[in-house]
């Protein structure tokens, strides 16, 4: 129990209520199976844990625990736990990403609603905020966002549509790296 006590210290302090709830009953039930989070933890720097992955994808399959409890992992501990699908279900946290969200055209198609998400969850992980990110009025090429975009793409496996989501989405003319 002390142990569960210093894991949810650990966590942001942004991070929402839900997610909290979720990690403890997630703490919780390694506690009932005999395990211990210090042996599933990730080390610095690690983003995907075999064992810890594994853990999780059990509870959540066999045990019942609640599907987003592999998101919250995610988000408290910027993780990057995947289903046995192989995707990682993530929807942002922040009331500005969940804004950006809600002000897409209706008219926009799902897979680039989702990449969109995604994007947006990058930037959480990474500490950034669409509002630094985002393209003044008129503005169709913002420079720093158009690198974030890239980045992520190329660096950090988000979905080559990504871009094509976001031009179409904000109305934008975002180009991937010239390549030679």
């Amino acid at each position: 129990m002390a142990e569960h006590q210093t894991v949810m210290a650990q966590l942001p302090k942004t991070l929402n209520r839900s997610y909290r709830s979720k990690i403890s009953q997630f703490l919780c039930h390694l506690e009932q199976q005999g395990l211990r989070w210090s042996a599933l933890a990730p080390a610095a720097g690690e983003k995907r844990p075999a064992a810890l992955e594994m853990a999780v994808n059990t509870a959540i399959q066999d045990h019942g625990l609640n599907k987003n409890t592999r998101a919250a992992l995610n988000q408290g501990f910027n993780l990057a736990l995947r289903a046995p699908s192989g995707r990682v279900r993530l929807t942002p946290l922040l009331a500005e990403h969940q804004a950006v969200m809600v002000q897409l055209p209706q008219s926009l198609v799902q897979p680039y609603r989702s990449n969109i998400s995604r994007f947006l969850c990058h930037l959480e992980q990474q500490g950034r905020r669409w509002s630094a990110l985002a393209p003044a009025v008129g503005e169709e090429r913002p420079a720093a966002l158009e690198a974030a975009v890239n980045t992520a793409i190329k660096g950090h496996g988000l979905d080559t549509g990504t871009r094509a989501a976001i031009n179409r989405g904000f109305k934008l003319k975002l180009k991937a790296p010239f390549r030679r």
